[in-house]
């Protein structure tokens, strides 16, 4: 491992002599420049080489030059949080928590972070208020390692305050009570999230943090209700793998057993209620994980661990049958009967990704009800004319005029083929 510091490439090294030695000079020195160094290329470093660098400085750390460790807490990464505070738990005696609850009320930000993150280790109920304040502030990562220790110690009035964020209609507020819960631990809130995602315009981001603090599977075969919340989030999900988050997210939000559950449920419920969500779901996965297996561009810096995770979800999916896939592509159609709007907009998306020709009788009944929504109309025109079968629609400009947001009109016109336009 080459970094412009020779103390930190040795750290990371293969050389174990040499990543110990190098250890003990960074934590005996202390070496700023070393551990800055560190800080600095640590987006770029795989999680198995920061953790036996982390490892390696824990062992390097005695009593002796345990007070050195606060000369690190100037220069702060999430990737390093856990290293820092096993080095302060493992020597923590009064006067070292005293100094740390201190910097934790009056220290700078980094300083902050690494403390909150000694107290997710050591639970000191003193710590309590500095923590609640903590996760008022804008850095992210002091914010979640503040919501982690109060969760240790079972705050509960940090927990209630959030919990009624919630209801905020603000995005952002409800998205920031959402991370705070998430990281707070308790699965009481799983449900408040849920809902709080399905009335959000950032729903991709509450679902993710939904699906950090419950496996999203196991509530797959709940009562009616939970069940479309968690197919909901695993849809927005879905729509975020590579655009909201790294690929990682396939391994943190259980992807594989997602899956898995949605394809048991359809075999074991082939014309159920929930069916036409079961295959819109399912063709969606699809979809997305056969476009980062056969794309380069999204696995050529992931680890090995994620390409691995791929690959199993990958075979997963086309093992099944022929006629599996086309009983999802002959259920999608059902989603265009709902009568919840965003299952109907989620099937209509899905079919317009994948181009579902088998699809367009559907969606040309489903225009033609003059009871839809405007906005359901509009998808579903857009979805046909990229189908091609917009030539095939009966009185087409008389549905054009029913369009009342010219916005929306636009848009469609300016998609139709040029000899379609009236």
């Amino acid at each position: 491992m080459n970094l412009p510091n020779k103390w930190a490439s040795d750290l990371l090294g293969k050389d174990r002599q040499k990543a110990q030695i190098a250890a003990e000079h960074i934590i005996n020195t202390p070496d700023i420049e070393a551990w800055q160094c560190l800080i600095d290329n640590s987006d770029y470093l795989f999680s198995y080489i920061k953790e036996r660098a982390g490892q390696n400085l824990v062992k390097a750390t005695n009593n002796d030059n345990i007070e050195n460790i606060f000369d690190l807490l100037k220069y702060h990464s999430p990737d390093w949080d856990n290293c820092i505070a096993e080095c302060l738990k493992n020597y923590s005696n009064d006067t070292i928590n005293k100094k740390i609850l201190d910097l934790l009320i009056s220290g700078t930000i980094e300083e902050k972070s690494y403390t909150a993150k000694f107290f997710y280790y050591i639970n000191n109920n003193d710590a309590s208020k500095a923590l609640f304040e903590a996760t008022k502030e804008e850095y992210q990562p002091l914010k979640n390692n503040a919501a982690q220790a109060l969760g240790k110690i079972n705050d509960q009035d940090s927990y209630n305050y959030f919990i009624d964020k919630l209801k905020s209609d603000d995005d952002w507020e409800k998205t920031e009570a959402a991370e705070f819960l998430s990281n707070y631990g308790n699965k009481d809130a799983i449900i408040l999230i849920l809902k709080a995602m399905a009335n959000s315009g950032m729903a991709e981001y509450l679902a993710g943090e939904a699906a950090s603090l419950v496996n999203i599977y196991e509530l797959f075969e709940q009562e009616e209700d939970i069940q479309i919340l968690a197919f909901e989030a695993f849809d927005n999900i879905l729509s975020g793998l590579a655009e909201v988050w790294d690929l990682n997210a396939i391994l943190d939000f259980n992807i594989y057993e997602c899956i898995e559950k949605l394809i048991k449920l359809a075999k074991e419920h082939p014309d159920g209620n929930l069916s036409g969500k079961y295959a819109q779901l399912l063709l969606k996965a699809k979809s997305k994980i056969s476009l980062f297996s056969s794309n380069s561009q999204y696995t050529f810096d992931e680890e090995k661990t994620v390409l691995k995770e791929l690959e199993e979800i990958y075979h997963l999916l086309i093992c099944e049958s022929e006629d599996f896939w086309n009983k999802q592509i002959e259920n999608i159609n059902k989603e265009l009967k709902v009568d919840n709007i965003k299952r109907k907009l989620s099937a209509i998306a899905t079919i317009n990704e994948l181009e579902l020709k088998n699809c367009a009788s559907y969606l040309k009944n489903l225009i033609l009800n003059s009871n839809e929504p405007e906005i359901v109309v509009y998808e579903a025109i857009l979805t046909l004319i990229k189908l091609g079968f917009t030539s095939q629609i009966d009185n087409l400009n008389d549905l054009l005029a029913s369009i009342k947001d010219e916005n929306l009109l636009a848009v469609i016109r300016n998609s139709l083929p040029y000899v379609e336009q009236g």
